[in-house]
């Protein structure tokens, strides 16, 4: 064979084994880029999309144009179905859990910018936490996923390859990471919920000192001794991320609602025993009175879903909890109620308290009531509460 005859046959080689691998790429899709069509036992269990889910995820945001998304971190992304009726006006709207496990604060405005710039957005729903909310640092810094992002990639690179393979490997013995609409499923199913209780609950007593020192009563205490009586606002709180997130909703008329993640009841009663309930509402005035400042005739509003109910507080100790897989990544089903309660629809959820200026104290103090008429109906939850954590120190 000639020199060129060989060189011709080579490329030619290279062609083919690159058309194969793209074509293989494309039909498997180990991340739902594509789009492409589902089949049983080749590629329709996708375990690998969680890995590559930052890079992915913004360019569906893109492509799909979703009207409805969900922001924030892991919380949001486990807890939320964009599927939901009340968050898609019973399926006027196109959503996608725009979510991201980790996203910090930061990160959640930097999805939100490139949200509005990707799409038609008219509905977001974002977590956050009670505490400052300030302006991000640097978007095109912590976006680098998206900028370096091409399409050829997902056809042509032999990392894809690889995850395309291990996805066809793994239909027998594994699950999909996330749903097709971006929700993840995190432990949903995994035993061991128990434990992670317990696991995090230590961790949190671990964090405050004066939480190390303490024991689980034998009786729940009345609120009265573990909680102040008013709340005032907290002062000094940097809001200024959230301000700009409010302007740019109202700018756009996007529909925002600012939701605080909520945590199992085993937490919150923590929280109380530990003395760091007054921190946590304080700020939730000071958020509430930046959306009243920031959206006087409507369009946004920020809700609570911390509290004592059948839900909240479901039975974590030798059961198979059907809302929670830790004391503070919530299921779906607990994430429908929620929407349903934001958006209206029916039946409400009847979980949350929308927080308004001038009634967060009001709110605090329904929260206290509803805690100790929990309580006396329900002995066995300070059971519970030893049986995932036995003692604190």
């Amino acid at each position: 064979m000639s020199a060129r005859g060989y060189t011709v046959g080579l490329l030619l080689g290279l062609a083919l084994l690159l058309a194969a691998a793209s074509a293989l790429n494309w039909l498997v899709d180990p991340f739902w880029y594509f789009r492409g069509p589902e089949i049983e036992g080749f590629n329709a269990v996708k375990p690998r999309f969680a890995r590559f889910e930052r890079h992915v995820k913004p360019q569906l945001l893109a492509r799909e144009r979703p009207q409805a998304i969900v922001l924030g971190s892991s919380l949001a992304e486990i807890g939320f179905d964009a599927r939901n009726a009340a968050l898609t006006e019973g399926g006027a709207l196109r959503a996608y859990n725009f979510a991201f496990a980790g996203a910090d604060w930061d990160l959640v405005q930097c999805h939100f910018d490139y949200a509005l710039a990707a799409t038609e957005l008219k509905r977001a729903v974002i977590g956050i936490h009670p505490g400052a909310l300030p302006a991000p640092r640097d978007c095109a810094r912590r976006l680098t996923e998206i900028s370096d992002f091409h399409p050829a990639k997902l056809l042509l690179s032999l990392q894809v390859l690889n995850q395309s393979l291990r996805t066809i490997l793994e239909q027998g013995r594994g699950r999909s990471s996330n749903t097709r609409e971006g929700r993840y499923l995190y432990a949903r199913g995994v035993p061991g919920v128990d434990s992670r209780f317990r696991e995090f609950l230590l961790e949190r007593a671990r964090q405050d000192p004066a939480c190390t020192r303490k024991r689980v009563p034998a009786s729940p205490p009345p609120s009265s001794a573990i909680a102040p009586v008013h709340v005032a606002p907290a002062t000094g709180l940097d809001l200024s991320g959230l301000r700009s997130v409010i302007r740019k909703a109202r700018e756009r008329g996007v529909e925002l609602r600012l939701f605080v993640y909520p945590r199992h009841a085993l937490f919150v009663e923590l929280d109380l025993l530990c003395g760091q309930d007054a921190g946590r509402w304080a700020a939730l005035a000071a958020i509430a009175r930046v959306v009243a400042e920031e959206a006087p005739r409507g369009g946004v509003e920020l809700w609570d879903f911390d509290g004592y109910n059948e839900v909240t507080a479901e039975p974590i100790a030798g059961h198979n909890p059907r809302y929670w897989q830790d004391p503070e990544h919530f299921n779906f089903e607990m994430g429908g109620m929620m929407l349903a309660d934001m958006f209206g629809g029916a039946p409400r959820g009847g979980l949350g308290r929308r927080m308004l200026p001038g009634r967060v104290d009001q709110e605090h103090q329904a929260f206290l009531e509803e805690r100790d008429r929990y309580l006396a109906n329900h002995p066995g939850f300070y059971d519970d509460l030893r049986a995932v954590l036995p003692k604190l120190r």
